[in-house]
């Protein structure tokens, strides 16, 4: 890789890293991810694969440091929808690692697009409870949340994810309903990429 590959940073009065404008545009979307191995991975890589016109840097959060979020202007993540105990609680989780430091940051001006895992068979009453906690973080921090996703051909009872009619993410079931990822992911994607900054 060349140097001029790697963009500048410039701090904020808050000691945040911000890529000079005229290195916005070297990474165009940052897509992290966690659990690795299993099902969130496959939808990551497969995410990875359907944006074909974009450069998109695919990233495990346990090899990165939440201030790599800031390299980027375009974000998506991919997780299992754990919920905020979790979060403050399990210390196996990836993510409450994660979190944290995630929390110490301003995201403001980052377009941030969240796909969610759940399982509407055993979880029907909290399917992808999840995203609204990454979804809070995101508006809370400065971050401009996309991707939305219409209920309509969902099966579950209830969602805290839902606002206004719509989820804040890509909800994916891989465990029922796997026969239908591809074409979610490629409809979504349809309508993300657009909405982020080239």
């Amino acid at each position: 890789m060349e140097n001029n590959e790697c963009p500048q940073l410039t701090a904020d009065l808050e000691g945040n890293y911000l890529i000079d404008k005229e290195s916005a545009g070297e990474k165009a979307i940052g897509l992290f991810y966690a659990p690795s191995g299993g099902s969130v991975h496959k939808v990551a890589k497969r995410i990875k694969q359907k944006i074909k016109d974009r450069k998109v840097d695919m990233l495990y959060i346990r090899d990165v440091k939440p201030e790599d979020f800031l390299n980027y202007r375009n974000i998506i993540l991919v997780s299992s929808t754990s919920g905020k105990d979790a979060w403050n609680n399990d210390e196996t989780d990836e993510w409450a690692a994660f979190m944290p430091g995630l929390q110490k940051l301003r995201l403001d001006g980052r377009r941030i697009a969240l796909v969610g895992l759940g399982n509407s068979v055993l979880y029907p009453n909290n399917f992808v409870d999840g995203l609204s906690n990454f979804a809070d973080l995101i508006e809370e921090k400065g971050g401009i949340l996309i991707g939305k996703t219409e209920t309509d051909g969902y099966t579950y009872t209830l969602s805290r994810s839902i606002q206004d009619n719509l989820f804040m993410g890509l909800p994916l079931d891989e465990d029922n309903e796997a026969n239908q990822t591809d074409a979610r992911i490629e409809k979504w994607l349809s309508l993300v990429l657009p909405e982020m900054e080239s």
